[in-house]
């Protein structure tokens, strides 16, 4: 019987302390943080297209934290040469007090100021399947199925992507970072494609993984 009060006693000196344990744990205060991080609005467009021998004017962006102004970083728009038709790309940053970073990209396009000699509107095919470009302006234009698929499969019906593209010099074309292209809201943006002839483009267009990054050949 000694032995067993002996074990009840350990056993209850044992609970207690578990129980002073718990209650010590729990009676320390709870708190917590909440990270307002970096709301970022251009300042302009996020696609600025200027025609060779313009200048480029940066703009900036604003940052900010909870209403509280953020420091920005700005790198690229020195690179920027507007006598050199081209795409060039100017990145802002900024960083919260809690070391959360976010970025924005402004796009800038240089375009040729020779009059265009290719006019790329019509209706131009890959793999049979028709993709019907519309010009808005010399070197401006509209593609209705960038990625050139089958507008009749089911799976490409809510996916066809429709871009705004830009020849920039009769030998390049390009088109920026669009959002919400197709039905089913794929942002999209190409690579610096080639104008092969007035009858004959290539780019790869970037828009998740639905279209994968092979280089989409056109020809009328």
């Amino acid at each position: 019987m000694k032995i067993m009060k002996n074990i009840f006693k350990t056993g209850m000196l044992s609970t207690l302390g578990l129980l002073f344990i718990l209650v010590s744990c729990t009676a320390d205060p709870i708190t917590s943080t909440v990270t307002y991080y970096p709301d970022m609005t251009f300042n302009g467009d996020r696609i600025t297209v200027l025609t060779e021998g313009d200048a480029y004017v940066e703009q900036g962006i604003i940052s900010k934290a909870n209403g509280v102004d953020l420091e920005v970083t700005t790198t690229g728009s020195e690179d920027v040469d507007t006598s050199t038709p081209g795409v060039y790309d100017v990145y802002y940053s900024s960083v919260n007090s809690d070391g959360f970073s976010k970025e924005l990209r402004r796009t800038v396009i240089v375009l040729s100021n020779q009059p265009s000699t290719v006019d790329l509107s019509g209706t131009f095919f890959r793999n049979g399947f028709a993709n019907n470009v519309t010009r808005l302006s010399d070197r401006v234009y509209v593609a209705d199925n960038a990625g050139g698929v089958d507008p009749a499969n089911s799976d490409n019906v809510d996916n066809l992507v429709k871009l705004t593209f830009y020849n920039i010099d009769d030998v390049r074309l390009y088109a920026p970072y669009q959002e919400d292209t197709s039905k089913s809201g794929l942002d999209v943006e190409s690579n610096i494609g080639t104008i092969i002839s007035p009858n004959n483009f290539t780019w790869v267009i970037y828009a998740s993984g639905f279209y994968g990054t092979a280089v989409r050949n056109f020809v009328r």
